[in-house]
């Protein structure tokens, strides 16, 4: 018998303002959107995603619905080789400006025309963004 498999669970916004999508950058030029694991303490997975959002962009959200799910593994760091189960899930903004944390390096806003512009590592969420679209 197989042995069950140990991962984060996480959860990603994707927030889209007048037809773009907000799409966070990392030191490598990665690609991310704001999230993250969900913490031992909590048990509200909206609170949760609107807790991470705040805290990296300083906006506050209205979260809709689930739009997909993907395995992403650490490539570096304390938690690298480890993976975490996301879920990508739509958004908007209700209230703030964009106000990033030390996390991140810069933001873009993309449409299904321009996101083929950030592809980069494969060590970051490229495959959601171009999901995203895809199914658009």
């Amino acid at each position: 018998m197989s042995k069950d498999k140990e991962c984060f669970i996480g959860q990603k916004a994707f927030i889209e303002k007048d037809g773009k999508l907000l799409v966070l950058l990392n030191d490598r030029g990665g690609v991310d959107f704001p999230g993250g694991k969900l913490q031992e303490d909590e048990t509200d997975l909206d609170q949760s995603l609107r807790r991470e959002v705040r805290e990296e962009t300083g906006v506050e959200i209205d979260i809709g619905r689930p739009l997909f799910r993907w395995l992403f593994t650490f490539t570096r760091g304390d938690k690298a080789g480890k993976e975490v189960f996301l879920v990508g899930i739509s958004a908007t903004i209700t209230s703030g400006e964009i106000t990033l944390s030390d996390e991140h390096t810069g933001y873009r806003w993309v449409d299904k025309d321009s996101y083929q512009e950030l592809a980069g590592s494969d060590h970051d969420h490229f495959p959601a963004l171009a999901q995203y679209f895809i199914r658009k």
